[in-house]
């Protein structure tokens, strides 16, 4: 495991918040400092953990996931379970051909 210190300001936060344009970028959420998490897009990386690039801003809701799973697993998981109880929502979902 990495020495690797995160170095995370008041600044630093409000900076990503914007570039952000205060939305969550799993959910599309409006995010405000009441509601957002900074979190690691991808928690399992090794190199460069704690760099600008691997953080993002996401819904407090979020929080848990963020924490264990990738960003992809996360979309993934989601999926998963639209397909498999989304109709009983009144929801579905179609993946697209890459």
């Amino acid at each position: 495991m990495s020495n690797e210190r995160l170095d995370f300001t008041a600044e630093k936060f409000y900076e990503l918040l914007r570039s952000q344009e205060k939305r969550c970028p799993l959910t599309n959420r409006e995010l405000t400092p009441l509601n957002a998490e900074v979190e690691l897009r991808d928690p399992n990386k090794v190199e460069g953990r704690f760099k600008m690039d691997n953080l993002y801003i996401v819904d407090k809701d979020l929080k848990f996931l963020c924490r264990h799973l990738s960003e992809t697993e996360i979309i993934e998981l989601c999926a998963e379970v639209i397909e498999h109880r989304g109709r009983d929502f009144g929801i579905t979902i179609r993946r697209m051909k890459k």
